[in-house]
């Protein structure tokens, strides 16, 4: 009788733990699909902030401006097709990792133009935004 009751109560600390562990993976989920929507709505209003900070500055009509243009649209072409992994409930670390490393060249050029205003602080959010990207995916990530 005894080895029943500790069979028993061992299947029923099996059970808890595997629970607990399938709810803990659906509120990670959760939490990197709104990391993911946040991004991209984000990303969007930078691009906006961007495209006119570019139209009033120096570098506007130069391949400067041609190249960081080019690297949002990569950007935000990387972070539409994680968002359609995300809803598809599909872990895609790989993908993760690629709107990251896009995203790095773009920090890269902001920091080096400093184009400051809406466009800074608009970048500073989508920055803020990889940051917790690559958190809940687990990448180790430095800027």
């Amino acid at each position: 009788m005894r080895r029943v009751v500790h069979l028993f109560l061992a299947l029923s600390m099996l059970t808890l733990a595997t629970n607990s562990r399938a709810q803990r993976t659906n509120v990670v989920r959760t939490t990197v699909r709104q990391i993911i929507l946040t991004l991209e709505t984000d990303t969007d209003t930078f691009k906006r902030s961007l495209d006119h900070a570019l139209d009033r500055s120096p570098l506007d009509g130069t391949r400067a401006e041609d190249e960081i243009n080019e690297y949002v649209k990569q950007f935000e072409h990387a972070t539409d097709k994680l968002k359609d992994r995300a809803e598809d409930n599909r872990y895609a670390p790989n993908l993760a990792r690629e709107v990251l490393i896009r995203g790095r060249s773009i920090n890269t050029f902001m920091r080096k133009h400093q184009l400051g205003g809406d466009a800074g602080n608009d970048w500073a959010r989508v920055r803020q935004d990889l940051t917790l990207l690559a958190a809940g995916y687990k990448i180790n990530w430095r800027w």
